[in-house]
């Protein structure tokens, strides 16, 4: 656990919160930090007492709060992966897993005379490539 937890630093992650259940409303996100700005990479981890896995990837266009109420939307019904992304957490959370949620500034390059292109959808597929978690499309 403390492996992947440290690979995740040295690449430049940090703990933005954590993934928690309410009984009324669900999965949802508890920030520990409103990271601002745009362009995220994220990562969901899965916690277990004797291990950790990177169960879900992800970025972040806008700001990496509007991303995450997207996602309680789409675990409420508003989509198909969202729901079953739900339906994992709560499993999980119901064996005594936990939750993290990781995220990261992406890099930001000049292109084509262009200035501050974010790199995040490039750096979600190298990360997926790097982790290959469980629940995302790959």
């Amino acid at each position: 656990m403390k492996e992947l937890v440290q690979s995740l630093s040295s690449l430049g992650f940090s703990k933005a919160g954590d993934v928690v259940l309410d009984t009324k409303r669900g999965p949802h996100f508890a920030l520990a930090m409103e990271p601002v700005g745009h362009g995220w990479v994220y990562i969901w981890l899965e916690m277990s007492e004797s291990a950790a896995r990177v169960v879900y990837i992800g970025k972040a266009g806008k700001t990496l709060h509007e991303r995450c109420r997207q996602h309680v939307g789409g675990f409420r019904g508003g989509s198909t992966t969202g729901s079953a992304h739900a339906a994992r957490i709560c499993a999980g959370i119901a064996s005594g897993k936990r939750y993290e949620l990781w995220s990261r500034r992406a890099a930001v390059v000049m292109l084509f005379g262009e200035h501050d292109i974010s790199l995040a959808d490039v750096e979600e597929k190298a990360f997926i490539q790097k982790f290959r978690p469980a629940w995302n499309k790959c």
